[in-house]
């Protein structure tokens, strides 16, 4: 099996996400819907009947929903199909439940795991092929045509969509409960809230920061309002200079000279560092006014979640950083 590099790894990651994110903005669902009846849903988490109107047999779209047959009290054998669900799991401490991964994770724990596709491609016949108790399911994942033939196939499926931080800490207290261990899940979560207060005290006392978040530069495609970064700029103490009503929007450098953002925040982590420089009309590039993210925790919503907010109070508030 071929090993993706970290940076491989990583871009394909943000692309995925990226697509994710775009689907959901643009696409409607698709049609059909599992065989099986709506299976009685645990505490906390829809049946795959709470659909929204206009869009028969499309799951759920704002809360966690079960698909195909009743799962089990208690799964041994778990299939995550996006490493944001993988990367909730590992830490709820749940790990050794895990029987398959994507070909996008990284985390060491899952490295000797085998892969079932990708992101947006999983496979039916390699998740089928591993004899999951459960599959995990990021329902922005545009892969619903797979995910419909593995619940027909006789499969528990939780469908969990995550676009911003609120469905971040609902989805930690789904898993646990979709796993059997509610308390897991509600501890991360309470990490995770914690983790956004404190975020949010530290940037209350500084000025807000006026921010430009590239994820690609050529063509320029930038956080917009209702992205997952946008909201975690917000909690560290930055504005966003970008307007409209697209989440992810190609941008033209002549809007990003105008928008003039005190600092840009380079989240490409997919191409060169240097490649910013053709970005260098806007004045903050001009400057150096640049932050170069190491990694993709701001495009990747889970419980990655403090770090990335960490990244962000740094970029926009260099100045705690130094004392």
């Amino acid at each position: 099996m071929r090993t993706l590099t970290p940076t491989r790894a990583l871009a394909g990651v943000a692309l995925a996400l990226l697509g994710a994110f775009a689907a959901r903005a643009a696409a409607a669902p698709p049609a059909g819907a599992p065989s099986a009846p709506p299976p009685a849903a645990p505490a906390g988490v829809a049946s795959s009947g709470d659909r929204p109107a206009g869009a028969p047999g499309a799951p759920p779209r704002t809360e966690p929903a079960w698909l195909g047959p009743a799962p089990p009290a208690r799964p041994v054998r778990v299939v995550s199909l996006a490493p944001s669900l993988t990367d909730t799991v590992l830490a709820m401490g749940l790990g050794g439940r895990l029987a398959g991964v994507t070909r996008y994770d990284t985390a060491p724990e899952v490295e000797r795991l085998p892969r079932v596709g990708g992101f947006l491609d999983p496979s039916p016949e390699a998740v089928i092929a591993l004899r999951p108790d459960l599959v995990l399911w990021l329902a922005d994942g545009g892969a619903w045509p797979a995910v419909r033939r593995i619940a027909e196939l006789g499969v528990p499926v939780l469908a969990v969509p995550v676009v911003g931080v609120a469905d971040v800490l609902r989805c930690a207290r789904a898993l646990g409960a979709a796993l059997g261990d509610a308390a897991a899940g509600e501890r991360l979560a309470g990490e995770l809230a914690a983790a956004v207060a404190a975020a949010e005290r530290r940037a209350a006392s500084r000025p807000r920061r006026r921010a430009l978040l590239v994820v690609g530069r050529d063509p320029l495609v930038v956080a917009g309002p209702g992205s997952y970064p946008d909201a975690l700029l917000r909690i560290a103490g930055g504005e966003n200079v970008v307007r409209g009503g697209r989440p992810w929007p190609v941008y033209s450098l002549e809007q990003a000279v105008a928008d003039d953002p005190e600092v840009v925040v380079d989240a490409a982590v997919n191409e060169p560092a240097e490649a910013i420089a053709r970005l260098g009309a806007i004045p903050a590039v001009r400057a150096g006014r640049v932050v170069r993210l190491p990694d993709d925790r701001v495009l990747r919503p889970g419980p990655q979640l403090p770090a990335a907010l960490a990244q962000l109070v740094a970029a926009l508030h260099p100045e705690a950083r130094e004392r």
